[in-house]
């Protein structure tokens, strides 16, 4: 199946080319888990058409790298390559190599989606076009989730009503939101996108029914992070904004799970028994046994992906087929890969903001949305296992790459620009 799948679809690339491969992969990706799902074989997680894509995202990334040479793969390789490296080496002496090697593919192709916004965003106007191809491609979805809700399909295990739409969890679709929500306040607050009036009202329109959506995954980070970027388009653009904040107090009145869903932190903190513990409470006394196991390989870790099988080592509490993610990026590359990895991370974040920010000093102001979404994405990193929320990642890296393209296609005209000499 995985065979099959990936020759189709790398034809499929060939044949219409990767511009039109990575459209497509766009504009369908986010609705496609449920039917991926059904071609799973014999219970192999990764051997299905998913995988397949996967290796297909990789093979036109390579190919891109090869056959044009006029672009150049040296900003990509700056960002993820230490990254990329230091979990090659981890691998090496993890526990379970086959996860290691897994999860440093699923890595790999986040830096293969940056790359591609390379090759294909050469201007804002092509920027625009991506962009709103990642709005549209979320229109599926949405409506998948709202069918969801109307036929009482969004029960979620103990948690109640928590909606997630065409995503295996509501956490993996409250991120997916999050992103959809910066890519749309992105194209409004950028007046270089020169957006027709019915596009903009439609925009306009889109917002609410996302964060009625993200208030239902009941997802609290996810809640923070959408906080956090409506705050910045507020101040920074549009005042109105602000007064979605306004229907914050009203949403708690009149949906008791809201507010219950935050008073939940308020209780459960004790280690009594673990269905007392509330959800970040666990999260706490999981990382606490982590990092006593950290301290005794500060330098490289465990090795990548062993989080998991040696969870039940240091965690004192029962758990279920004795294993569990770590729950946050940042404790599982310190446990894994130790500070080498932990810093190679964080240089990943801290150089394409370094860009992101050079583009704004030159004029780009609606950058700053783009910064907002990446301190989003870094705040649900903290209590999530976001390493694995494949689709929403695949997303914000194309519109990293494709914000850091427009930076360096900038330089490259200032380079062209001809020097006028004194007459």
């Amino acid at each position: 199946m995985l065979i099959a799948a990936s020759a189709l679809l790398i034809l499929f690339a060939w044949f219409a080319g990767p511009r039109r491969f990575v459209e497509a992969v766009l504009l369908t990706r986010s609705a496609l888990d449920p039917v991926f799902n059904l071609t799973k074989v014999g219970g192999l997680e990764d051997m299905g058409v998913g995988a397949a894509v996967n290796l297909a995202v990789l093979v036109v990334a390579a190919a891109c790298v090869m056959t044009r040479p006029r672009v150049s793969p040296a900003p990509t390789l700056v960002l993820w390559l230490p990254l990329l490296l230091v979990c090659l080496v981890s691998s090496r002496f993890a526990p379970d190599p086959g996860a290691a090697i897994r999860l440093m593919m699923l890595l790999a192709t986040h830096a293969a989606f940056c790359l591609l916004a390379f090759y294909f965003v050469r201007d804002l106007a092509d920027l625009r076009r991506f962009l709103l191809l990642i709005v549209a491609g979320s229109i599926a979805p949405t409506l998948y989730a709202g069918l969801q809700l109307a036929m009482g399909w969004a029960e979620f295990g103990e948690d109640g009503t928590r909606v997630y739409s065409s995503f295996p969890h509501p956490n993996i679709y409250a991120f997916y939101l999050m992103t959809i929500l910066a890519v749309v306040l992105t194209l409004l607050a950028g007046r270089s996108f020169a957006l027709a009036p019915r596009l903009r009202r439609a925009l306009i329109l889109y917002v609410p029914v996302l964060l009625g959506l993200i208030l239902l995954t009941k997802t609290r980070s996810a809640w923070a992070g959408a906080g956090l970027i409506l705050l910045t388009h507020g101040l920074l653009f549009d005042r109105r904004t602000l007064l979605y904040f306004l229907g914050l107090p009203v949403a708690l009145l009149a949906v008791p799970e809201f507010a219950e869903r935050l008073a939940d932190l308020q209780q459960g903190n004790t280690m009594d028994a673990y269905e007392k513990l509330n959800s970040y409470a666990f999260r706490m006394l999981l990382w606490q046994g982590a990092m006593t196991w950290f301290w005794e390989r500060p330098l490289f870790g465990w090795g990548l992906s062993s989080f998991g099988q040696y969870v039940a080592q240091f965690f004192p509490l029962p758990l279920e087929n004795d294993t569990i993610d770590s729950h946050s990026v940042y404790v599982q590359f310190l446990f894994e890969t130790g500070v080498i990895g932990f810093l190679a991370y964080l240089w990943l974040y801290a150089r394409a903001l370094a860009l992101i920010g050079k583009l704004i000093v030159r004029g780009e102001r609606w950058a700053w949305m783009i910064v907002a979404m990446t301190a989003g994405y870094l705040s649900m990193a903290y209590s999530d296992n976001m390493l694995y929320y494949l689709v929403p990642t695949w997303y914000m890296w194309f519109v990293l790459g494709g914000a850091c393209a427009v930076l360096g296609q900038r330089r490259a005209v200032r380079r062209r620009r001809p020097v006028a000499l004194p007459a």
